[in-house]
């Protein structure tokens, strides 16, 4: 049984209507529900059915999910605060190349906010579970597929990334001055 959060789907409901400057009326007569109802929805009174749900979301042009998950928010600022900071380490990349690493830069904070959300649940729920095909056979451990997934992605974020610091300008080093006592 999927428990719905009745509050957060109608501050999301009513943060899209206002948005789209609509009237409770207005998009319940889209959705083809009662203003009533509707204003029960949007208020956290009452749970839509997934039908309902599907009309709501589509009238206000967005995803289920949108109006289900609170995480988005807090993903998409994490990504942005993670993409601003690449854009800082890289922001010497040739203004030519920008437009083209931007994509890259992106998908570089995307993976990183997985990485690490990967990472605190490998560490608060291990790298192995135990496993079995059925109650007759002994669980044994088994790699957890997260661990996986966090090894792919970090393979894939480690590319980016040297792809990255490849279009970086070479600057020259000077050398440091040798220690009088290493010169001959």
């Amino acid at each position: 049984m999927i428990v719905l959060n009745k509050e957060l789907i109608g501050s999301r409901m009513k943060e899209k209507r206002i948005h789209l400057n609509l009237t409770q009326v207005e998009l319940s007569t889209v959705c083809g529900i009662s203003s009533r109802y509707y204003s029960s929805i949007e208020n956290g009174r009452n749970s839509p059915s997934l039908e309902t749900l599907i009309k709501i979301a589509a009238a206000l042009d967005v995803s289920v999910v949108y109006l289900l998950n609170d995480r988005i928010d807090e993903m998409e600022k994490r990504v942005n605060e993670e993409e601003n900071r690449i854009a800082q380490l890289f922001e010497t990349i040739p203004k030519n190349l920008k437009e083209l690493v931007e994509g890259l830069i992106t998908q570089a904070a995307r993976l990183k906010v997985l990485l690490d959300d990967n990472w605190k649940d490998i560490l608060e729920n291990g790298e192995y579970e135990k496993f079995s095909q059925s109650e007759n056979q002994t669980p044994y451990d088994r790699r957890r597929p997260i661990v996986e997934n966090y090894d792919n992605r970090d393979k894939t974020y480690q590319a980016i990334i040297k792809q990255l610091t490849e279009l970086l300008p070479i600057t020259k080093v000077k050398p440091k001055n040798k220690s009088p006592l290493l010169k001959r």
